[in-house]
């Protein structure tokens, strides 16, 4: 089954964002928000790579129409 994680006009930056909080919550070591705010911020950058590669996996490749005029 095919599942898009960029549909219902999601951006690149709050799917990317989802996924670093998703990460750092699992981590047992955190016990504060100013943890949890630092380690977001540590997981971020590739967070963000993956999701541009996520982004660019499901957008459709543009395609060209002849036109005789």
């Amino acid at each position: 089954m095919s599942f898009n994680v960029f549909q219902d006009k999601r951006d690149q930056e709050s799917v990317a964002y989802d996924l670093a909080l998703a990460l750092a919550a699992k981590d047992p070591a955190i016990t504060s928000p100013e943890a949890l705010i630092k380690r977001v911020s540590e997981l971020l950058p590739e967070c963000r790579n993956a999701a541009e590669e996520q982004y660019n996996s499901e957008r459709p490749e543009p395609f060209d129409i002849p036109i005789k005029w």
